[in-house]
C-alpha cells in the first residue's frame, strides 16, 4: 500500500521558490483560488461610492413607482408601455451606463451597470429587465466594443437614448449550447455591395420590438462573421411571438433572414471575428444575470415574510414554526451568498479597467480580455444567482400554500418567470463546464499561480493566519484555508491521472465546478466579513450568516471531493485520500451550531421583515 500519509511532507520546505505574490493577484481573474483570506482584498456593497449609492436610489424609486404599479400589466405582452417605460429608462441614463459619452452614454463602471440593475429589481417584474437586460447588455456591447466609429456615431446615441431597442440573435434550431455550429449564410453579392443572408434565429429577446439586430452568419467554412441588421432591411422578417412559460411580457420571436440585403459597412468587426463577438459579450450578461436574480430573490423574501406573518395555523403566525424559520434562514443565506460574489466580480474587474488608457487605440480589446479573464467568476454568479432565485422562489410558494398556486398571489407568475434564468446567457450545466475547464486551463498553463500553491501545501496543509484567536471568525478563516487546500489537492489528482481528456470528463468536471463555486463563496464570504469595521451591528448581522454559509458549503467540498477521489481512484487509495484529509481537518476541531445560527438569522428576518444586509 502506497504510504500517501507521506505525499503531503514530502516537498522542501524552501518556500522562496513557490512563494505567491498576492498584491500581483489584485483584479485578477481567479485569483480567490490562490490568495490566503489574510492576505486579499474584495470589493463589496460596503463600499459603494456616493454615486454608486445615488444610482441605486434613483433605480429603486423608479422601480418602486414606475414600474412596480404596472407590474400586472407588464405579465402580458403589452409592447406600448413596455416602450414608454423603456424609453423613460433611456432618459434617466439608465440604458447608457456602458456606452461612451460622446455617443451619449454615460461610461461608468461595471459596478454601476450592476447595482442599476439590481435595484430595478424593485419593481418586481421580471419581463420589463429582461428586455432592458438584453438590450444593454448583449445587444449594445458589440457595437460598443467591436463597432467602427460610423457605426457607433450612427447606432449608440439612439440605444442610449431609448429611441431604439436592440436585440441579439445568436440561436438556431440546431445551435443552441453549440451555438458556432449554425447554418445561417452570408454571401457578398456581385456588386460586392451586400451580403446576402438566408437562414433562422430563435428564442430571440426583444426580436419584435426591437430597431437593431446583432446577429451571426458563416461567411466561409469556418469562418463567422457578425452583421448589424436594421428591422426594415430588405428580407428581414418577424415570426409571431413565442407562447412562452414565463417573462411573458418580453417579446420572444424567430427572426427569418430570406435572401436578407444587408450592407457591407454594416458588417461589426472584422469578417471572421464571428467566434470572438458571439461570445464575449455574455461573459458580461453572466455577472449581470447574477446580479438580477440575486436581488429578485431579495424581494421574493420580504413578499414571502409580509404573508406568512399575517398567516395564522393552529392559533398563531406561520412564522413561529422552525420548519418555516429555516425556509427564511436559508433564503437570506443564500442572497448573502450570490451578493458577496456579485459585487466581488464587478470590483475585480473595475480595479483592472480603472488602470486602462481610454484613449489607447486597443482599450476595447483590453477591456473584453480582463472581462474574459474573470469567466470563472461571471460563471459562478450566474450560477449562484440563478439558483438562488429558483431556491427562494420555491420555497416563498410553499410558505404562501394553495394561495402560492394561485395566479392572484405574486408566486405564481414568478414560479414561471425564474425558470429560463438557468437556461439563457449559457445553460448552468455549460457554466458549470467553463468553471471547471477555466480552472484546470488556469492551473495546466500557469496563468494562475496553483501549481505553487499545490507545492505550499503539500507542506503545510493548514498554514498559519495573520488573525488574532480571538477574532470572531477565526475558526471560518481556518476552515477556509483548508478547503483551500482540498481544493487545489483534488485538482492536482485530476491533473496528474487524467490529464488532457479531463476537458471532457463531465462526471468530475461538474463536482469539481461545484467545489470551485462553494469555496469561492466561503473566501469571498471571509473577506468580505474581514474588512467590516467591527463596531457595527452589520458586523454582529453579517457574523451569523457568514457561520452557517461557511459551515454548509464546507460539508458540500467534503462530499465531493470525496465523490471526485472514488472516481478516479481504486477504492484502497481514494480511501487513503479521504483519511488524510479528514486527519489534518479534525485538527481544526471545528463544531459549528448550524441550527442555533439559523434561528438567530431568522429573527432578524422578523425584526426587520425582510432581507437586512444590504445596509451601507
Amino acid at each position: 500500500m502506497t504510504e500517501l500519509t507521506k505525499i503531503y511532507q514530502n516537498i522542501s520546505k524552501e518556500k522562496d521558490m513557490i512563494s505567491i505574490d498576492h498584491k500581483s493577484l489584485e483584479g485578477v481573474g481567479g485569483a480567490f483560488i490562490t490568495v490566503k483570506v489574510d492576505e486579499g482584498k474584495i470589493f463589496s456593497r460596503e463600499q459603494f461610492s456616493d454615486q454608486h449609492k445615488m444610482f441605486s436610489k434613483a433605480a429603486v424609486e423608479f422601480g418602486e413607482n414606475r414600474i412596480m404599479p404596472e407590474r400586472q400589466a407588464l405579465n402580458v405582452l403589452n409592447k406600448n408601455l413596455t416602450l414608454d417605460i423603456f424609453k423613460e429608462m433611456g432618459e434617466l441614463g439608465f440604458l447608457g451606463i456602458d456606452i461612451p459619452e460622446e455617443y451619449g452614454g454615460l461610461a461608468l463602471d461595471k459596478t454601476t451597470s450592476c447595482i442599476v440593475v439590481e435595484s430595478l429589481s424593485s419593481g418586481r417584474n421580471a419581463s420589463i429587465l429582461v428586455t432592458m437586460s438584453a438590450h444593454t447588455g448583449i445587444a449594445c456591447l458589440p457595437i460598443i466594443w467591436y463597432g467602427n466609429k460610423d457605426q457607433k456615431k450612427k447606432y449608440l446615441p439612439k440605444l442610449s437614448s431609448g429611441e431604439w431597442m436592440g436585440a441579439y440573435a445568436l440561436t438556431e434550431p440546431n445551435a443552441g449550447s453549440d451555438a458556432l455550429s449554425g447554418k445561417t449564410t452570408a454571401v457578398l453579392n456581385e456588386k460586392g455591395t451586400h451580403y446576402i443572408l438566408n437562414g433562422t434565429k430563435i428564442y430571440i429577446t426583444n426580436g419584435a420590438w426591437s430597431d437593431v439586430v446583432v446577429t451571426f452568419a458563416k461567411t466561409g467554412l469556418d469562418e463567422y462573421t457578425s452583421f448589424i441588421v436594421e428591422k426594415n432591411f430588405p428580407g428581414f422578417i418577424i415570426g409571431s411571438e413565442e407562447k412562452k412559460m414565463g417573462i411573458k411580457g418580453s417579446s420572444t420571436v424567430t427572426l427569418y433572414f430570406e435572401n436578407c440585403e444587408v450592407p457591407v459597412e454594416n458588417v461589426l468587426g472584422e469578417i471572421g471575428q464571428g467566434n470572438a463577438i458571439a461570445f464575449n459579450g455574455l461573459y458580461v450578461g453572466r455577472y449581470k444575470l447574477g446580479v438580477v436574480t440575486a436581488g429578485g430573490a431579495k424581494y421574493a423574501i420580504e413578499e414571502a415574510y409580509n404573508f406568512a406573518k399575517e398567516r395564522e395555523q393552529f392559533s398563531r403566525s406561520i412564522t413561529e414554526f422552525g420548519m418555516v424559520q429555516k425556509k427564511f434562514a436559508n433564503m437570506v443565506v443564500s442572497a448573502w451568498e450570490a451578493d458577496s460574489l456579485n459585487y466581488m466580480t464587478s470590483g475585480s474587474i473595475d480595479s483592472r479597467l480603472s488602470k486602462l488608457d481610454k484613449s489607447s487605440s486597443d482599450y476595447y480589446n483590453r477591456v473584453q480580455q480582463i472581462i474574459e479573464e474573470h469567466g470563472i467568476e461571471a460563471s459562478i454568479c450566474k450560477i449562484l444567482g440563478s439558483e438562488t432565485l429558483q431556491k427562494t422562489t420555491d420555497e416563498a410558494l410553499q410558505i404562501f400554500g394553495g394561495a402560492g398556486f394561485i395566479e392572484d398571489y405574486p408566486f405564481a407568475t414568478m414560479y414561471r418567470d425564474e425558470r429560463i434564468n438557468r437556461i439563457f446567457e449559457g445553460t448552468n450545466e455549460i457554466n458549470r463546464l467553463i468553471i471547471g475547464n477555466y480552472t484546470l486551463k488556469k492551473a495546466i498553463n500557469e496563468e494562475a499561480p496553483i501549481r505553487n500553491l499545490i507545492l505550499q501545501r503539500k507542506v503545510e496543509w493548514n498554514p498559519e493566519l495573520k488573525i488574532e484567536e480571538d477574532c470572531n471568525i477565526y475558526h471560518e478563516a481556518k476552515i477556509c484555508e483548508y478547503y483551500r487546500s482540498l481544493l487545489v489537492m483534488v485538482i492536482d489528482d485530476l491533473i496528474l491521472t487524467m490529464g488532457q481528456d479531463l476537458k471532457s470528463e463531465q462526471w468530475v468536471l461538474e463536482p469539481l465546478a461545484n467545489m470551485v463555486i462553494s469555496f469561492s463563496v466561503m473566501d469571498t464570504g471571509v473577506k468580505r466579513f474581514l474588512q467590516l469595521d467591527r463596531k457595527t451591528k452589520l458586523n454582529e448581522e453579517m457574523l451569523e450568516v457568514l457561520k452557517v454559509s461557511v459551515a454548509e458549503r464546507s460539508k458540500e467540498m467534503s462530499l465531493l471531493s470525496e465523490k471526485i477521489w472514488t472516481s478516479i481512484y481504486d477504492e484502497e487509495v481514494a480511501k487513503e485520500k479521504i483519511i488524510v484529509s479528514k486527519q489534518y481537518f479534525n485538527k481544526l476541531e471545528y463544531y459549528p451550531n448550524i441550527i442555533g445560527l439559523k434561528k438567530k438569522i431568522m429573527k432578524r428576518v422578523s425584526h426587520y421583515g425582510k432581507y437586512y444586509l444590504d445596509k451601507e
